[in-house]
């Protein structure tokens, strides 16, 4: 499994079903571009806004050398998140 850390950024909807959602991770040295097929982790996902959250991923890397996500956590979150329950 590999872990990432850095800004979570260019969320978007790839498939509605089965529900298949995209982002890109800015760490410090590279970006990573993500692919969430859990359900529930691609509806939270969702619901954030770019640019603001730094999240922690962890999963592993596909054919197409994307991350293909298991587990995801924020890391600063906030009154908004905590609200939704991510």
């Amino acid at each position: 499994m590999d872990t990432f850390t850095g800004m979570l950024t260019k969320i978007k909807l790839i498939k509605e079903k089965p529900l298949l959602v995209r982002f890109t991770l800015i760490a410090e040295t590279t970006s990573v571009n993500c692919i969430i097929a859990k359900e529930i982790l691609s509806k939270q996902i969702m619901m954030l806004p770019d640019d603001k959250y730094t999240i922690k991923v962890i999963g592993h890397l596909n054919k197409k050398d994307q991350l293909v996500v298991e587990k995801l956590s924020i890391l600063d979150k906030d009154d908004y998140t905590n609200r939704l329950g991510i």
